[in-house]
């Protein structure tokens, strides 16, 4: 007589068919999913994380900054500590024209000390118009005003707009070049916030 087999239901093998079985399977695969997704999200965070766009958006945040405090610190300047200022012009340049302000320091402390004036600066926008990572050079645009103000006279405000040229010295970027972009124009008073280039 022919007999059907029947689960081996014997103690310590358990039943590993019908509904059970079938849920295992699909829990297996969830986990191979699961896994692969998790791996695909890792790969991506890391391209993300050390792409050449994180990189370049990096790059372009320090020579924004590093333009912006330059260009504060070109444009600042009090004639009773005139040596001191200076010495930070030639801090904040390279290239031709830390050559020019060096060239030039002595001059420029007369000027300033005759002048008895006191300069200072605020920037109201920059924008990084180009950057070349790989060779260290950016182009940057800045506009800015500056307040003069005299001993004997009343205060002026000049609103600029300049092209900055930036070269990377090391781990700061710092000004090899500047070149006016328009005309400036002054006006009677001190800078106030809320004014800006034409």
């Amino acid at each position: 007589m022919t007999s059907i087999a029947s689960p081996d239901t014997s103690p310590g093998r358990p039943f590993l068919g019908g509904p059970l079985r079938t849920a295992i399977l699909a829990v297996a695969a969830l986990a191979v999913v699961a896994f692969a997704a998790t791996g695909w999200f890792g790969v991506s965070w890391y391209r993300a994380a050390h792409g050449r766009s994180l990189t370049v958006g990096v790059a372009r945040d320090a020579v924004l900054g590093d333009a912006q405090r330059a260009m504060v610190t070109l444009n600042t300047l009090d004639y009773r500590r005139v040596q001191d200022g200076l010495t930070l012009w030639e801090q904040s340049a390279t290239g031709s024209l830390f050559s020019q302000l060096h060239a030039n320091r002595d001059a420029y402390a007369r000027a300033i000390t005759a002048s008895a004036a006191v300069i200072s600066a605020r920037v109201l926008d920059a924008a990084v118009a180009s950057l070349n990572d790989s060779a260290g050079t950016a182009e940057v645009l800045v506009g800015v005003d500056v307040t003069s103000q005299a001993d004997q006279g009343d205060p002026s405000c000049a609103h600029r707009r300049v092209q900055l040229s930036m070269i990377r010295a090391g781990s700061t970027w710092k000004v090899g070049k500047l070149a006016p972009v328009g005309d400036a124009y002054s006006d009677p008073g001190p800078c106030t916030p809320g004014t800006s280039p034409r």
